[in-house]
């Protein structure tokens, strides 16, 4: 199991600010996927699919902050979600390649 040490931020090797960055880089990376899109259109079982993800990150995120996860853990929930989202992206039908 990792530690957490809250004065120096530092979980298991990893800066927090940098866990913090991993997760932002992923989310500007949909953003820019999503540029342009009809949101409006993802199917209502899409979104419970990324609202699952993303519970998985946060429960993931929480466990670290308490000292109980694993990076391993964090990185895998975090592809799901990325992973997720490109899905409900890609069944929209629009490429932007």
């Amino acid at each position: 199991m990792s530690k957490t040490t809250f004065l120096s931020g530092e979980v298991e090797g990893a800066d927090l600010v940098d866990l913090s960055g991993e997760l932002l880089q992923i989310a500007e990376r949909i953003q820019d996927e999503m540029k342009g899109l009809p949101y409006g259109d993802i199917q209502p079982e899409a979104l419970d699919k990324v609202e699952v993800a993303e519970q998985a990150v946060d429960e993931r995120a929480l466990e670290l902050q308490q000292g109980l996860g694993e990076l391993a853990a964090w990185r895998e929930a975090l592809v799901a979600y990325e992973t997720t989202w490109f899905q409900v992206i890609q069944s929209l039908g629009v490429s932007k390649n």
